[in-house]
């Protein structure tokens, strides 16, 4: 059953309800990270000359993948809230004990699809002044906003398939990934672009409704991944308590 995008986000909402808090405690790990090493990165870092230049970028790129790790983590956190099993902050970093090298070959190959057209014009920017380099560096960032959007609607299930099955591999993930979101990418591109709007009023909240924002966002990802996959429509098991004696287990017929 293909779910709408209402729906799932009422799902979504619903598994957040009350549990707000540890999605919200790690995504602020996750953006302190970023924003630390990067500061930590570009601030030592002279990008006067070529050799600095790439250094940098490959700095910037290791964090980029680094990060991606614990965004997978993250969605083990989301997987299990919405599963209603144990999780906790740790879950951020499960990947790194779980056979991080699949991870990192998803990831990484992911990653390289998202640069490859940003690339040219991020090092432009470090080479041209003024509002040129600002300008390549925002056009820079919308290709790569656009390629991670693109490569999502392909592949974007790949980490979920690993984190649901330690026995396949990365290019057994990206394959299955696409064999999934055939059929799916419309909807896919709907719930993306539907976020819009509550991402333009987070600029009104000096981006802090992102706290709120982002685990919703994520939340209702991996609904829509539960949907794929056929979770959301498996029958739950309910285990009935044992029944001593045989008179117990006597049910009135319904009315008729």
């Amino acid at each position: 059953m293909k779910r709408s995008s209402a729906t799932l986000k009422t799902l979504a909402r619903k598994s957040l309800n009350g549990n707000y808090g540890i999605p919200i405690l790690a995504y602020l790990i996750i953006t302190a990270l970023t924003v630390v090493v990067s500061m930590l990165v570009t601030g030592f870092l002279d990008v006067t000359s070529m050799t600095s230049i790439i250094t940098n970028q490959i700095l910037l790129y290791m964090l980029s993948l680094l990060i991606s790790l614990c965004n997978a983590g993250y969605s083990k956190l989301i997987l299990s809230m919405n599963r209603k099993q144990p999780y906790t902050v740790g879950n951020l970093f499960y990947v790194f004990s779980h056979n991080p090298d699949r991870f990192l070959v998803v990831n990484l190959l992911l990653l390289v699809g998202q640069l490859i057209l940003s690339l040219p014009l991020e090092i432009l920017s470090y080479t041209s002044t003024g509002t040129a380099s600002l300008y390549l560096s925002l056009f820079a960032l919308i290709l790569q906003a656009l390629m991670s959007l693109l490569l999502g609607a392909f592949f974007g299930l790949a980490n979920y398939l690993l984190l649901d099955n330690p026995e396949i591999g990365a290019i057994d993930s990206l394959k299955e990934s696409l064999r999934l979101m055939k059929g799916n990418k419309g909807r896919y591109f709907y719930i993306q672009f539907s976020f819009i709007p509550l991402n333009l009023a987070c600029l009104f909240t000096c981006y802090i409704g992102l706290l709120w924002l982002m685990p919703y966002i994520q939340t209702t990802m991996v609904y829509f991944y539960m949907d794929i996959t056929g979770e959301l429509d498996a029958p739950e098991i309910i285990t009935e308590p044992p029944v001593d004696n045989p008179s117990d287990s006597f049910t009135q017929p319904p009315f008729s």
